[in-house]
């Protein structure tokens, strides 16, 4: 057998299994229908929310550690954080995480800087409230330091990934599972891939 073959028997290997691909799907249709119910009063496990990260780039595999999972708000709820005196965005996160607790009451949840942190057991979700700008980037809350937006563009991003072929998503694939969560200290560029 020769190295092409076996590059391809390895990338068989770490792709996402359809039980690990079922337990994301699952979950994150509960999340984004329990903050869809919550925050627009609609009931929906799907509107309003995409993937970021290795998941929503189509890098992820088999034994992911976090799902990024990106929640759309609307403009009126930026504002109303926006308004309080002190620091609104860990206020947000914290209205999030109560929402998220109406559906998992006993799962490990914190709010973490940027992020809602779901933790369950050996993969957690990383729910990020956003809001969108005219020109199609995201605010999001930072809770750090008092308290203050920032500007994120995650779909350019995933966007740039789409462009890839099989191959060149392959090998990003491949450095995650070499180069796996601090094993390798990997310049950021590449450990994204």
């Amino acid at each position: 057998m020769g190295v092409g073959e076996d590059f391809q028997r390895f990338c068989c290997a770490i792709r996402l299994s359809q039980g690990e691909r079922s337990t994301i799907s699952g979950r994150t249709a509960a999340i984004s229908k329990r903050l869809n119910q919550d925050f627009w009063n609609i009931y929906s496990e799907t509107d309003h929310r995409f993937y970021s990260g290795s998941y929503g780039r189509g890098t992820a595999i088999s034994g992911v550690s976090d799902i990024d999972l990106l929640m759309c708000l609307q403009y009126s709820t930026y504002i109303q954080y926006s308004n309080y005196s002190g620091n609104g965005q860990s206020s947000l996160l914290q209205a999030v995480k109560s929402s998220i607790a109406k559906t998992y009451p006993t799962t490990s949840l914190k709010g973490d800087g940027q992020v809602v942190v779901v933790a369950f057991g050996n993969m957690s979700y990383d729910v990020v409230p956003v809001f969108l700008n005219t020109d199609g980037s995201y605010t999001h809350p930072d809770s750090n330091n008092g308290g203050s937006w920032k500007v994120t563009k995650p779909k350019e991003e995933i966007s740039a990934f789409e462009q890839k072929t099989m191959e060149q998503m392959e090998i990003c694939e491949s450095f995650a599972e070499w180069f796996g969560p601090g094993e390798i200290a990997v310049p950021f560029p590449l450990a994204e891939c």
